[in-house]
């Protein structure tokens, strides 16, 4: 009778301990968990690659030249001034920024000139101040630290330099100033020659006493030859103009 009841017992324990694993191993039903969206945005199409390398240009990266002690040309960053540089080779000087008169005297001097039979040939006019400070770099990097310089590590520079300085059509014996009157359009270059023995309104005349005559001198002739500059105090001389074409 003991033992009927020991053995029931045990059956009842284990039936319990049996029913207890069986409601651990069922899976507990939870909330579902609701996952929020992305912050960022999804962009709805590419981002064209002109735009992008537009963006990426205007990081200022210094350049550096591996190896050499020189360093390269300072980047142009003015839009004016870039497009100058750009265009160097094919567009036209610019005669249009210059004041007035200095445009005025320019005309009437190129007039003189080519009525004496004379040669004008007009290199440049008006520049602005970044471009202008470039061709003062360049020529500077060229005949001063470049030119003669044989390290291997600065090869690559000096080709580029002096590529750059030959585009501009720069002369070693004649330095572009950093500061010109160029920048203040009151200056404009050019190769100028009259035949000898040229004769206006009867009196023998010289390049620079036809520039005279409109209110224009080269200030250092033999140093920077092709450069003629308004006087300050003679503004553009019209009185010799109805003689245009008769000499």
């Amino acid at each position: 009778m003991v033992l009927q009841r020991t053995v029931s017992q045990l059956f009842l324990l284990s039936l319990a301990c049996m029913c207890l694993h069986a409601a651990e191993s069922v899976p507990s039903v939870t909330a579902p968990v609701i996952l929020e969206e992305d912050a960022l945005p999804v962009p709805t199409r590419a981002i064209p690659s002109v735009l992008l390398d537009a963006e990426l240009s205007n990081l200022h990266r210094p350049r550096v030249v591996t190896g050499c002690k020189i360093s390269p040309l300072t980047e142009i960053w003015d839009l004016n001034a870039q497009s100058f540089e750009k265009n160097a080779d094919t567009e036209p000087v610019d005669v249009d920024d210059l004041r007035p008169d200095a445009a005025q005297a320019l005309d009437t001097f190129k007039g003189m000139v080519t009525s004496l039979g004379g040669r004008f040939e007009l290199k440049s006019a008006y520049r602005p101040a970044a471009y202008q400070a470039h061709l003062h770099e360049v020529w500077v990097k060229w005949v001063k630290e470049l030119r003669g310089n044989r390290s291997r590590a600065c090869s690559a520079l000096r080709e580029e330099v002096g590529a750059e300085f030959a585009r501009h059509q720069l002369l070693v014996k004649q330095q572009p100033v950093p500061v010109s009157d160029h920048v203040l359009g009151l200056a404009f270059d050019a190769a100028v020659g009259v035949p000898r023995g040229a004769r206006l309104n009867g009196k023998r005349v010289s390049v620079d006493k036809l520039a005279a005559l409109v209110g224009i001198k080269r200030p250092t002739i033999r140093r920077d030859p092709v450069h003629f500059k308004l006087l300050a105090d003679r503004p553009a001389a019209m009185s010799y103009v109805p003689s245009l074409g008769t000499y």
